[in-house]
């Protein structure tokens, strides 16, 4: 069964209801939340830039670190251009909106994020692959159309890691556009911390990808990466011009820490590599050597682990009348002896 932890702090060790859990849950692959460090820089970025911007992109009055990031951000992943939101959700839906009425047609992956879906998407039982190929396969019966395909990056369930070099499948008698949702790449997946942009974007496709910048990067903000023409539309768009943008001071806080943000990617690089090499052999897991998450079947291992001291994430998805998702999430926090304590502890459930 899935089990319910407050804590006042994320952290490697978490404190609910007086006992200690090793925190094996969440999405901060990076562990940047409690990373001493980079707190330190978030809390001069604070004292520099104030809590808070509490006006739009279309003020009077601008602060300079926006168009900073965003060029930087866009330089980083090979976009032409970058726009920032306030959240993964907004950018997400900013970007969908923009693309829209640009196609004749929508054509949605089985486990794309609703934050690029419309809120009428029906659920699909296809794997993705089996999607691309349906994708293939229509085209080819279309003529001088506009087409719009969405998709995330990566599905963190499963675990599993899109590749859309199939899109050369393609017929070439239409015109494709690619929204690709990278809130669990960034940071994770492709060109250092900025995503996968760069791996798709000579691609047969109008490219644009977007997300949160929440998870990986610990940035309370969202992001749109495109062509310049493209984004120039987003900008255009009364979301854009009339929302409240994130807070500055962690837009700097990401500018000033690259250093640290490097240094934990070796950190989960080294912990992907043991915890790889200890449970790749067992059937009853999931993982791929580049993703921080472990899938695995047995239920009753949620509560096993759970009496033994750790937190997994385990939780109805998407729906609350969903069966829970059981995973182990790897973070740049875990100690060599967090990970060994996991690996002990399963060995002894597997073994009983």
């Amino acid at each position: 069964m899935s089990h319910s932890y407050f804590t006042p702090l994320p952290d490697r060790e978490i404190v609910s209801e007086g006992k200690r859990y090793l925190h094996f849950s969440g999405t901060s692959y990076l562990g940047m939340g409690s990373q001493p460090e980079f707190r330190q820089v978030l809390i001069d970025s604070i004292l520099k830039h104030g809590p808070n911007h509490g006006s739009s992109r279309n003020s009077n009055v601008q602060l300079p670190i926006y168009d900073t990031f965003e060029a930087y951000f866009a330089a980083g992943s090979g976009a032409e251009a970058a726009a920032l939101l306030s959240s993964g959700f907004m950018a997400g839906q900013l970007a969908l909106n923009t693309l829209r009425p640009l196609v004749d047609l929508t054509w949605t992956a089985p486990d794309t994020h609703p934050a690029i879906t419309y809120e009428s998407q029906p659920q699909s039982d296809l794997s993705h692959q089996q999607w691309q190929k349906r994708c293939i396969a229509k085209s080819k019966k279309l003529l001088g159309q506009k087409v719009l395909l969405l998709s995330n990056a990566v599905n963190p369930l499963i675990p599993e890691i899109h590749d859309f070099e199939w899109t050369k499948k393609l017929s070439p008698a239409n015109k494709y556009y690619l929204l690709v949702d990278d809130s669990h790449a960034f940071g994770i997946l492709g060109k250092g911390l900025f995503g996968t942009y760069a791996q798709w974007k000579n691609l047969p496709v109008e490219l644009m990808v977007c997300g949160s910048l929440g998870k990986g990067l610990a940035l309370p903000a969202g992001i749109i990466l495109g062509s310049q023409p493209l984004i120039d539309k987003v900008r255009e768009n009364a979301v854009y011009r009339t929302s409240s943008p994130p807070a500055p001071a962690f837009l700097n806080a990401f500018l000033e820490g690259q250093d640290i943000y490097q240094s934990q990617q070796q950190k989960l690089s080294k912990n992907l590599h043991y915890m790889l090499s200890a449970v790749s052999q067992l059937e009853e897991f999931k993982m791929l050597p580049q993703y921080p998450v472990i899938s695995f079947a047995p239920e009753h291992w949620v509560d096993k682990l759970h009496e033994k001291g750790f937190a997994l994430s385990s939780f109805p998805y998407p729906f609350p009348a969903s069966p829970p998702v059981n995973r182990i999430i790897l973070s740049a926090w875990h100690l060599p002896t967090d990970l060994e304590a996991l690996v002990g502890a399963i060995g002894e459930i597997i073994n009983c």
